[in-house]
């Protein structure tokens, strides 16, 4: 089942879920294909934001692009992974969801254009596995992203902000 967080449950989840030295989040898409590239967009923005504020390391954000296949390891050894992508659902725009490993199967969705289809990644990963996204709607080859899908990397990057600032993580 979809179902669609509103900023304040976003929070409420990465608090449960952002578990220091536990968690890792992993951007996955193809930046060359317009909103396809959120869930990069958006991991490169946490990694920076890490990087500028951090008080100490308590997320590891990797962007994994097209290639998250690369990455199975740090998947496996983490207790949470939590996937950043786009999310072929009908959401309206902007809106983010957020799918548990036990969603993802049972709702037909179709997860960007990678290299390895999200059911063999479910199959690979023992961790918990859920997916942050928002719909896209142009996946054309193009640079950026549309301004729904950047509305929804602002909400994102907001909700984790304010959790990463509760752990002590960073101070903006």
């Amino acid at each position: 089942m979809v179902v669609i967080v509103s900023e304040e449950e976003l929070k409420l989840f990465l608090e449960r879920v952002l578990i220091p030295g536990e968690s890792v989040v992993v951007g996955i898409g193809n930046e060359l294909r317009c909103d396809d590239g959120f869930g990069v967009y958006l991991a490169r923005s946490l990694s920076n934001l890490s990087a500028k504020y951090s008080k100490r390391k308590c997320l590891l954000v990797i962007e994994a692009g097209t290639a998250v296949e690369s990455y199975l390891d740090i998947l496996s050894t983490a207790k949470i992974s939590l996937i950043l992508d786009v999310v072929e659902a009908p959401i309206p725009l902007s809106e983010i969801v957020v799918l548990s490993r036990s969603d993802i199967p049972k709702y037909p969705t179709s997860l960007s254009t990678h290299t390895i289809g999200i059911d063999t990644l479910l199959s690979l990963v023992k961790s918990d596995i859920y997916v942050i996204g928002t719909r896209p709607i142009c996946l054309d080859v193009r640079l950026g992203v549309t301004k729904y899908v950047a509305e929804a990397i602002r909400k994102i990057v907001k909700a984790f902000i304010y959790v990463l600032e509760r752990r002590g993580c960073i101070k903006v």
